[in-house]
């Protein structure tokens, strides 16, 4: 299937425009380019009622009040790649509470105003990666706060509008305005430009703005090679339709490189020679070639001596047109030698005209075209040609450098439907086909920080006790002070943040001294030759390893003040650019289910005594290790994989406080699997047990001498035995070596590099 404008509107609106999107578990981006020295942007959830107000401070879901009582709306931190920032928030739409009808989405700009934030966009995918939602800000100015969209119900499903509200007085203007109480409320100050948007009942349905997409185009013939769905979702612009017997309509801006010049245009039959002169600039050029009817048509650069230098044409397509690159030399003039058997005609055209691979965009022959997004999928779709045995080559080259290195993106002989990643751009794609073909980019979405909080724990694993969410009632006398407070400190408050670039010793301070925080980072490396290492410094300046590039990855999150302390000092060592910030500790994600995600996280586990499941979902073999903390900042190793996919079983040693946190520590690009399962599922033996790996067993048998066997994987590869109590906490190492060893009756931990090891009686 073909797509066209309206299913592009779909996904991809313009302000107040609105889409539906599936009743089910959403992430939401709100992204912007990552250009140095652009104001911070956070990203904010509102959840409204029915007279589009909240019912207490506990509906604004932000960085420092991550997670609704609910659990149907949470904060997931920040994410940064292809050159993309972008702050997530989870939306679970089936746990939202009935009594709210919407949730707003919002972001407030940190040191500046959204007029200096570029590329400025909410975007909603689903766990697939599926995006559903995308609108994109293009109006804004002073602004220092931002009602970008609102997922809202209409007659039993769930929608998303594109609302562009802007606010001068910042996230706390914005709360008030929907009945967020702090102290000195603003009165907000929507654009002039903007319409006011409503604080009432669910809006009223509208269709999306058939102007506000592309104009009017013409109509594409089918394919020959018969019908086909690509699964493509577009990029931010229209789909660029065109008729295939006539010359591509100039339908994009203008791209940005090259200078502009009169198009030449030669005629002729035949034979002929083109020289193009000194009216067009030294540079790359778009050539475009036209011949009538059926025959043969080549063209090829002329070099000094005159002699045929490198192909631009070669086509006997019937009533051929095509695009194809070429350059004016800075010491001597583009000439082309042109043959064909009927009227042609060329036009050496500016690099301006060329099509923007924006969304789909189809053609009929040789074409050039401009892709300025981010990194991206592009499929591709090729009829085959008349014999259904023609060529379609497609290469990508620096727009920056169009006479650079070329690279291969598809190459295939015959009808296809494939699919190529591309980087980002701003690239040119130079298309070699002899027939009807398709493309469709489809700009990868904004990193996940980290997995979504399950739906429901296992029945072995108790899930956390639910928050009182409106009322004053609490165990915790120190969260009512904190909730007592109000608002008003936490939207005014400065994020504990530090950046920079290069190595350096930073103080961190605890926001809230006597409890742990979560510390999201995002770390380059100085050099592709030796990754980064931080250091946590004492009072006498000596130092114990905290992080480093091969175990923690360029980004994630891991836990600070483990032991409630004030502040912790941190050297950071062979460090590019680096961020560092401080997150309340509700940040961490509950662990009541099984969970997916890449990188390093922090998870809090509630509930008795247990162990957990840990495997590897990519094919690497880097670092991927779980630690638990206890409340009193005890830390323990609990699972190593050994660069290993095979699952292995770690410890949730949980103390009289009744939880602990779990730490993931992996690189980035590390995908992994976590599980929780209840202590009665652990292996149980009295004369024999095996395994591979990190494991934990009980010995149901009385004390006694046993053979312990392990099949190293290397030298240094020891196999390690320590006695558990029943809360799982390691209360004596048995032994670091095989042969017979006292095994006690009880819980047993095995920690190995991964080879395989059995522990049984002798004889």
């Amino acid at each position: 299937m073909i797509p066209t404008v309206s299913m592009w509107l779909m996904t991809h609106i313009t302000k107040g425009a609105n889409t539906p999107v599936p009743a089910g578990l959403l992430r939401v981006a709100v992204c912007r380019r990552n250009v140095p020295g652009t104001p911070a942007v956070d990203a904010s959830a509102l959840l409204l009622d029915a007279v589009g107000k909240v019912r207490g401070d506990a509906d604004l879901v932000f960085y420092n009040q991550p997670t609704h009582p609910s659990a149907a709306v949470r904060h997931a931190g920040n994410a940064e790649g292809d050159g993309q920032l972008a702050e997530w928030l989870e939306l679970d739409l089936p746990r939202v509470e009935p009594e709210v009808q919407r949730v707003l989405i919002a972001g407030s700009c940190d040191g500046g105003v959204f007029g200096q934030v570029p590329g400025l966009a909410v975007q909603a995918v689903t766990g697939d990666g599926a995006i559903v939602a995308h609108y994109e800000v293009t109006d804004a100015s002073s602004e220092t706060a931002f009602v970008l969209g609102e997922f809202y119900r209409r007659n039993g499903e769930w929608k998303f509008r594109a609302v562009g509200q802007g606010y001068a007085s910042g996230l706390a203007g914005l709360a008030t305005d929907f009945g967020i109480a702090v102290e000195e409320p603003a009165e907000p100050e929507p654009l002039d430009a903007v319409p006011s948007m409503s604080v009432g009942p669910v809006p009223l349905d509208a269709e999306p703005s058939k102007t506000a997409g592309p104009g009017p185009v013409d109509t594409v013939p089918a394919l020959t090679a018969g019908p086909a769905t690509l699964n493509a979702v577009p990029s931010t612009a229209g789909p660029v339709a065109v008729d295939a017997t006539r010359p591509v309509p100039q339908d994009a801006a203008p791209f940005p490189f090259g200078p502009g010049f009169e198009p030449v245009v030669q005629r002729g039959r035949g034979q002929g020679v083109i020289t193009v002169g000194g009216s067009v600039p030294p540079g790359p050029v778009i050539v475009e070639a036209w011949h009538e009817g059926e025959g043969y048509l080549y063209a090829y650069t002329l070099t000094k001596r005159n002699k045929d230098d490198k192909l631009v044409f070669n086509n006997t397509m019937t009533d051929f047109r095509g695009r194809a690159l070429a350059f004016q030399g800075d010491d001597r003039r583009l000439r082309l030698r042109v043959t064909g058997d009927n009227d042609w005609t060329v036009s050496v055209q500016p690099l301006s005209v060329v099509r923007h691979l924006n969304g789909t965009v189809q053609g009929l022959g040789p074409e050039v075209l401009a892709y300025t997004g981010t990194e991206a999928d592009v499929d591709a779709e090729f009829s085959g040609g008349d014999d259904g045995d023609s060529s379609f080559v497609v290469w990508s080259v620096d727009a920056h450098n169009p006479q650079g290195s070329k690279g291969l993106v598809f190459n295939d002989i015959g009808r296809l439907r494939q699919t190529a990643p591309i980087p980002g751009g701003p690239l040119l794609l130079l298309v070699e086909a002899d027939g009807p073909w398709q493309l469709t980019a489809r700009p990868l979405p904004a990193l996940d920080p980290g997995p979504a909080p399950a739906s429901a724990p296992p029945a072995a694993v108790p899930a956390p006790q639910p928050v009182q969410p409106y009322a004053g009632d609490s165990d915790d006398p120190g969260k009512d002070e904190r909730r007592s407070k109000g608002l008003l400190g936490r939207l005014s408050r400065a994020k504990d943040e530090h950046s920079g670039r290069g190595a350096k010793t930073v103080t961190l301070v605890n926001p809230e001294p006597g409890r742990p925080a979560v510390l999201e980072y995002t770390i380059k490396d100085e050099t592709e030759y030796g990754g980064y290492r931080i250091d946590r410094l004492d009072e006498y300046d000596d130092a114990d390893k905290f992080m480093e590039s091969s175990t923690h990855g360029t980004a994630g999150r891991t836990l600070l003040f483990g032991s409630g302390q004030s502040e912790v000092r941190l050297r950071l060592e062979r460090v590019g650019s680096w961020s560092l910030r401080l997150l309340p500790i509700e940040a961490a994600t509950p662990l009541t289910g099984k969970a997916e995600g890449k990188g390093s996280t922090v998870f809090r586990y509630t509930g008795p005594p247990a162990v957990h499941t840990v495997r590897r979902l990519t094919r690497d073999d880097h670092p991927l290790d779980t630690f638990t903390v206890q409340a009193d900042g005890k830390k323990w190793i609990s699972a190593g994989t050994a660069g290993r996919r095979r699952p292995v079983v770690g410890t949730l040693p949980v103390s009289a406080a009744g939880y602990c946190y779990v730490l993931i520590t992996a690189r980035h690009s590390t995908g992994w699997q976590i599980e929780p399962a209840a202590l009665d599922t652990v292996p149980a033996f009295t004369d024999k047990v095996s395994g591979q790996g990190y494991g934990v067993v009980r010995h149901t048998g009385p004390a006694a001498e046993m053979m312990v066997r392990y099949e190293a994987r290397g030298l240094l590869d020891l196999i390690a035995l320590w006695e558990l109590d029943e809360r799982l906490e390691p209360i004596r190492r048995i032994s670091m070596a095989t042969g017979l060893q006292h095994i006690p009756q009880g819980l047993v931990q095995v920690r190995t590099g991964g080879g395989k090891w059995s522990i049984e009686t002798r004889g």
